[in-house]
């Protein structure tokens, strides 16, 4: 089973990706300083993913050793379908033959990839693309747009992508599994949801037509993700829209109000006369588990993402701390570079120094260049954490919160995780032995690479997955 490792816009004008060579060993600096860096793009439709940047164009992947969480092999112990990389699973017992397609005779629906058997064909689960454990000969066929040795992978990601097949909503990206009654398996999407944009949540695989000098393909200031930050996810070098730190920004999923940035006494929740209440909620269908993040009111909220005083990607300058015109410090990047409204005014973390462990923030642009972790006491929400990453076991909000060589284990719709060991690859499909691929990293005792992954903390560009440069002490591509 697939699990979660886990703006307001003005008029678009002029950005770019600006990509640090990776040549050699040495890092350059990334700008803390609030006064450089760039937002994210436009939002966008958030029904379908596109094509996911960094995978393979039909046939074997080209990404970095596998995925986060891997397959089971036949004979091993399963729960559901997609625990096995057979995709069959047969009283708690992964299969050895991979499941019929859509479209292939059959006797039983135990058989097909779908688990409906109608007329003695395989009927296919998803009429628009071909979901885990079909054949495919090319991307754009699958709907998780990753075909892996002429089979459909859904393992793009830390969650199953949208229109996949799924058991239950806690595997997809969205929060959501659409399921007929009584039926073994349904399909991801996203929840729809009033006052909400329709941009894509974390996890969802994100592309776009910009190239940089590091050889890694992104879309402009992010395309349609949420968090504006469309970057590879390190087990498997695809695009993934990444998951911001500290609170969740709007569109994200959550599970409740304090998920959200701006939510009711939130620090950083009110205008600068303390008059107006930005009161994000997480807005939810009736009787649904997960919502969105939705737009709120007044100004930008802390951790909301915003445009920097020298950039003009299309987010907003009104953060509630101070307009970003007239308090350039009040949008800062935070540790995986995204630009967020702060909950301090004019904090400079070069002549102002370190934030004390414990401080009040939204998310790690509060922490100079610190994690933004859940705090146990529960108010405020989250706090700045003691050092530069957490170690295993420590409390998270994103992957680039823990030190290399674990993620951070976050359940859908929740800011709060765990930082654990990085999963191992998982084998490939049945009757293909796969390639290695140059960028996997040195495996660690459970398997899985020891490549700093997006946003961490390194020392050279060599230390970071998929060929992100070493910026400022953190694998990060800034956007300017």
């Amino acid at each position: 089973m697939i699990r979660r490792v886990l703006f307001a816009g003005a008029a678009v004008s002029f950005c770019t990706i600006v990509l640090v060579t990776c040549g050699g060993g040495s890092s350059t600096p990334m700008d803390t300083s609030g006064s450089g860096g760039a937002s994210g793009g436009a939002s966008g439709a958030g029904g379908a993913n596109t094509s996911a940047g960094g995978a393979n164009t039909g046939g074997s992947s080209t990404g970095t050793g596998g995925t986060g969480v891997g397959c089971q092999p036949a004979g091993s112990t399963c729960a559901s379908p997609q625990d096995c990389c057979s995709f069959i699973c047969d009283n708690g017992m992964c299969g050895a033959t991979q499941c019929t397609s859509q479209g292939q005779a059959c006797s039983t629906s135990g058989q097909c990839c779908s688990r409906n058997c109608s007329g003695g064909m395989c009927a296919p689960l998803n009429p628009s693309c071909r979901t885990s454990g079909n054949t495919c000969s090319m991307n754009g066929e699958c709907c998780s747009k990753l075909c892996n040795g002429g089979v459909c992978d859904g393992r793009v990601s830390f969650c199953t992508q949208f229109g996949d097949a799924c058991t239950s909503d806690n595997e997809c990206c969205g929060g959501l599994c659409n399921k007929a009654m009584g039926a073994t398996l349904g399909t991801c999407s996203v929840p729809a949801v009033s006052g909400v944009p329709g941009c894509t949540p974390a996890g969802q695989a994100c592309s776009g037509a910009t190239s940089g000098d590091a050889g890694i393909a992104g879309p402009i200031c992010g395309g349609d993700c949420c968090s504006r930050s469309c970057r590879p996810y390190a087990a498997t070098g695809i695009l993934i829209c990444q998951p911001p730190s500290g609170c969740r920004p709007t569109g994200e999923t959550c599970q409740s109000d304090n998920d959200c940035c701006g939510a009711p006494g939130a620090p950083g929740s009110t205008d600068t006369n303390g008059s107006k209440m930005t009161n994000v909620h997480c807005s939810k269908a009736a009787g649904a588990a997960i919502g969105r993040c939705d737009n709120g009111q007044a100004c930008s909220p802390a951790g909301a993402i915003c445009r920097l005083a020298v950039t003009s990607c299309n987010a907003t300058d009104r953060c509630c701390s101070g307009t970003v015109q007239t308090h350039p410090l009040n949008c800062q990047q935070d540790l995986l570079g995204i630009p967020r409204c702060t909950v301090a005014s004019d904090h400079d973390c070069k002549e102002g120094g370190v934030v004390p462990a414990g401080t009040a923030c939204a998310s790690s642009a509060d922490c100079c260049d610190k994690p933004c972790v859940p705090n146990p006491g529960g108010n405020p929400p989250f706090v700045c954490g003691e050092g530069r990453c957490i170690p295993s076991g420590g409390a998270c909000t994103t992957t680039a919160d823990c030190c290399v060589g674990t993620s951070c284990n976050v359940p859908p719709g929740m800011t709060t995780g765990t930082c654990g060991t990085v999963p191992p690859p998982p084998p490939p499909p049945p009757g293909d032995s796969g390639t290695p691929t140059p960028d996997s990293g040195t495996p660690t005792p459970d398997g899985g690479p020891t490549c700093a992954q997006y946003g961490q903390t390194c020392t050279q560009n060599s230390d970071c997955c998929n060929t992100v440069p070493c910026t400022g002490g953190r694998c990060v591509i800034i956007v300017n």
